[in-house]
């Protein structure tokens, strides 16, 4: 890249300029493989998909981003998730629950309503929304309500979804014994393709 385009690239909100380098637009997910993969963690301002065969697969890949957020006082919800939040699992994986809304709305378009106000308001660091796949127009909504809001949108589906989406991060999960199996199909800025597993503890429902 030469002088001017990096100048110009390094004022453009967004751009990536490297592949293979931290990000300083990130939070880091506290799974080192997945920091790596993702150049860093999880992009601020954008939204991240994580899609499995079982509804609820994977949010123990949340629960590190939802503690430390929380341990330092910035608020984060959680959005129709498809299992009753147990709450001492919370609290031994070091999310404090004063800091943690969750919400049940009565249905769908309740529910990313909520989801779009939560992340455009700014108030919130992380939204995590789980939902059938996204319809393109709502899922700019949500990318524009995640800039807006400066948070990070956590996108959970159990379908595979569109292969058109516009998520900065698509993460493909799947059970494995006392693990679970990862594949980056999509990150903005770096190269996907990156497969490994991470020891399964997921918090369970009550």
């Amino acid at each position: 890249m030469s002088a001017l385009a990096s100048e110009v690239a390094s004022a453009i909100p967004g751009v990536w300029r490297g592949l293979g380098q931290a990000r300083s637009d990130v939070e880091s997910t506290g799974v080192p493989d997945l920091d790596r993969a993702l150049a860093g963690g999880w992009p601020i301002g954008a939204l991240s998909q994580i899609v499995g065969r079982m509804p609820g697969l994977g949010f123990s890949l949340m629960m590190p981003l939802l503690a430390r957020m929380t341990q330092t006082g910035r608020p984060v919800a959680l959005v129709s998730p498809p299992y009753i939040p147990y709450a001492p699992a919370l609290r031994d994986a070091g999310v404090d629950l004063d800091h943690l809304l969750w919400i049940t709305p009565k249905d769908r378009v309740d529910a990313l309503w909520a989801a779009e106000q939560m992340l455009r308001s700014g108030a919130f660091a992380v939204v995590a929304l789980w939902s059938p796949p996204l319809e393109a127009p709502i899922e700019r909504r949500l990318q524009l309500a995640a800039e807006t809001g400066c948070g990070i949108g956590l996108v959970a589906h159990s379908t595979h979804g569109t292969a058109h989406s516009i998520a900065a991060v698509r993460l493909q999960v799947a059970p494995a014994p006392a693990s679970l199996q990862i594949e980056v199909a999509r990150c903005r800025g770096t190269r996907a393709g990156a497969r490994f597993a991470v020891r399964d503890a997921e918090p369970r429902a009550a």
